[in-house]
């Protein structure tokens, strides 16, 4: 760190911390004061004297105050002593406290430490021949004049007055360096060593521009180019990505200072590259080193991590426009575990795959490239060394997801719950810790079950009779990445619209496999075995049943056919059949073997109470029965019944709850 530097840190940190401090109280003490015997401004090794001015008692003084509170002065270095010697350069407080009036006393100024008589100067030189020297405009050039001495002889006087900046020219026989002496000078104190002189190379001065680093930003979108050179000068900034020719420069900044520059990445995929330069006062061109960029790609590879970039090549740059060439490539990974337990990977090259990684860990790596480089276009081969450093990176199995199984189907089973059935086809090629089926439910997927074997998942928690359940299945690998979620597999609805026809869903139980036809199937009362009742396309949802075979109750299911000949079947949907009770109105008991006896007719399967009541016209029951299937022959008490008029009561039951009454008048023929 150089002296401006020191001192301008000094003079922050000063500021700073006066604010909190006794330099800035102002009201409830009293004000006390000294002055200096000599000048403010001393250098190393020599006494700052002070002459007391505050008629204050107790009287003491700290040399380099950094803006404690008043309560812990006490506990600070102090002394009564009025000079004291300061052992390093820099800007220093000095701080007179004590009492006076029977209140706290408090002063503070400030005294300047120089190093030695060194100014702060620029320069440029060019051609072995020029040079341009500049006596900055900064604050730690306050010395009353100056005085150049040149390798030549010939001195240069800079009265005082001289309003800085100042600069000086000069021209010399071709030479390869310059030794120049550049002093400031004070009337007091005059006994500040004189500096050391500078040793300029002529072909490009040192402070020619160089690139001593870029660092990309986490997310790759910005880099951060770190300039030396001239800090007086203004320097255009040119970029270009990689792979475009750099002859001509893409002037991305027209006006740049040494310090930190920051530059939007146009495609954070691809390297950039960037440089700098200007025309010199000298009337010379100046030129930085180019430095690209290193974006990297992080993936895993198994359970491993590899990281691939574009390599940095010895030679000269790819397309570059400027004198750059590179003569060693050091180039490093480092990996970190949130932060801690660092790990550097040192001689790498591209793509590297990390063999080291524990795949249930998360990770961030950072490539950064140490290049020596050397400017053919100048005199001789002036290696410089900069850095390329890329954007940080993380991994977090969590974030990774494999392809996802596609190969599945759902069917509904007798019980009406949902059984899904698949085969790991995924491309992932490590081992599986474990499956999971989800349930699609809005506005959120409910996890319902999780295996670590290929089997059938059952969703018992489900009635597939109320309505169409979709599901997805993924796979949590070893390493804890869990896979994207297979497509949608839905089971097939079946149910009656208004018209009473029957009517099912058609997103597909197969999921991204296309059906290729329904099926409605019926089932038998008596043998529950299913008949197919007719076949349909895979965009027809829609049949009109036919209940007349069918005396209960009548049993529909469909099945669904993907275009691989895989079957899936829908919940069986039943359809109540409808009691009808049918009394002949008139029956000839006179054993001709026709229309002998009485008996019910119709849909009588669902009837679970019954009872049969016939009366002759004096109101007398002449048979009474409470089974369905039994039959009147005609006869009472043993004797034939004339033939007459009836009337007749029906009373029944039906399995739903439902009742039926029905009264009527028969006819009794013999």
């Amino acid at each position: 760190m150089n002296n401006l530097s020191k001192i301008i840190i000094l003079l922050l940190f000063s500021t700073t911390v006066f604010a909190q401090g006794v330099c800035d109280i102002t009201t409830g003490i009293e004000k006390g004061g000294f002055s200096f015997d000599d000048p403010s401004t001393v250098c190393i090794g020599q006494a700052v004297k002070l002459k007391d001015n505050s008629g204050g008692t107790g009287v003491r003084y700290i040399f380099g105050y950094t803006g404690q509170p008043a309560s812990q002065l006490s506990s600070i270095s102090s002394q009564t002593n009025l000079d004291y010697t300061f052992l390093a350069a820099g800007q220093y407080t000095v701080l007179q406290y004590g009492k006076r009036n029977g209140k706290d006393m408090y002063y503070c100024d400030v005294v300047y430490v120089r190093e030695n008589n060194k100014p702060d100067i620029s320069y440029e030189a060019c051609d072995n021949t020029r040079i341009t020297l500049t006596i900055r405009n900064s604050p730690i050039n306050n010395f009353d004049s100056y005085r150049i001495k040149w390798s030549d002889g010939s001195i240069d006087n800079i009265p005082i007055g001289t309003v800085l900046p100042y600069s000086v020219k000069k021209t010399f026989a071709p030479s390869s360096t310059q030794n120049i002496l550049v002093e400031g000078l004070y009337t007091i104190p005059n006994n500040c060593p004189a500096p050391q002189p500078i040793s300029v190379k002529m072909d490009r001065g040192d402070m020619f521009p160089r690139i001593e680093k870029v660092e990309l930003s986490e997310d790759g979108k910005q880099a951060t180019i770190n300039l030396i050179g001239n800090p007086d000068a203004d320097y255009f900034l040119s970029s270009r990505s990689i792979d475009q020719n750099g002859v001509v420069p893409n002037n991305t900044m027209p006006k740049v200072k040494v310090g930190s520059i920051k530059v939007s990445i146009p495609d954070p995929q691809k390297s950039q590259c960037f440089s700098v330069g200007r025309v010199g006062q000298a009337g010379c061109f100046e030129f930085s080193n180019e430095i690209c960029t290193i974006p990297f790609t992080l993936k895993p590879i198994n359970d491993k991590y590899q990281l691939t970039w574009q390599t940095i090549s010895t030679g000269k740059t790819q397309n570059t426009g400027v004198f750059t060439f590179i003569n060693q490539v050091n180039t490093q990974i480092i990996r970190d575990e949130n932060g801690a337990n660092k790990t550097t990977f040192n001689n790498v090259s591209s793509p590297y795959i990390d063999n080291t990684a524990d795949c249930n860990k998360k990770y961030c790596y950072t490539l950064s490239s140490k290049i020596t480089v050397s400017y053919a276009g100048y005199t001789g081969a002036n290696y410089i060394e900069t850095a390329t450093v890329s954007q940080k990176q993380c991994i977090d199995r969590k974030e990774i997801h494999p392809p996802a199984i596609t190969d599945g189907l759902v069917s509904v089973n007798a019980a009406n719950n949902v059984q899904f059935t698949f085969k790991d086809n995924s491309s992932w090629n490590l081992d599986r810790k474990l499956y999971r089926l989800y349930r699609l439910e809005e506005p959120l997927q409910k996890k319902i079950d999780s295996t670590n074997t290929i089997r059938p998942f059952l969703d018992t928690g489900v009635n597939a009779s109320e309505k169409s359940y979709c599901y997805k299945v993924s796979f949590v690998d070893k390493c804890g990445s869990e896979s994207d979620f297979s497509p949608a597999f839905c089971t097939i609805f079946l149910n009656e619209n208004a018209l009473r026809n029957l009517e099912w869903t058609n997103t597909s139980p197969f999921g991204n496999t296309a059906i290729k036809e329904f099926e409605v199937l019926s089932y038998n009362e008596q043998t529950n075995t299913t008949t197919v009742e007719t076949s349909k396309t895979a965009s027809e949802t829609i049949f009109v049943p036919v209940l007349d075979k069918f005396e209960e109750e009548a049993k529909f299911q469909v099945k669904t056919i993907s275009i691989d000949g895989e079957e899936s079947f829908s919940n069986i949907y039943i359809i109540p059949i409808a009691v009808k009770l049918f009394l002949p109105d008139a029956f000839t008991p006179n054993n001709d073997s026709i229309n002998e006896n009485l008996e019910i007719k119709g849909s009588i399967k669902r009837i679970t109470t019954f009872e049969l009541q016939i009366y002759n016209r004096w109101g007398n029951p002449v048979f009474i029965s409470n089974d369905i299937n039994l039959q009147w022959d005609g006869t009472f008490q043993n004797a034939l019944a004339p033939s007459d008029t009836y009337t007749y009561k029906i009373y029944a039951k039906v399995n739903d709850g439902k009742e039926v009454n029905k009264t009527g008048k028969l006819l009794l023929i013999r």
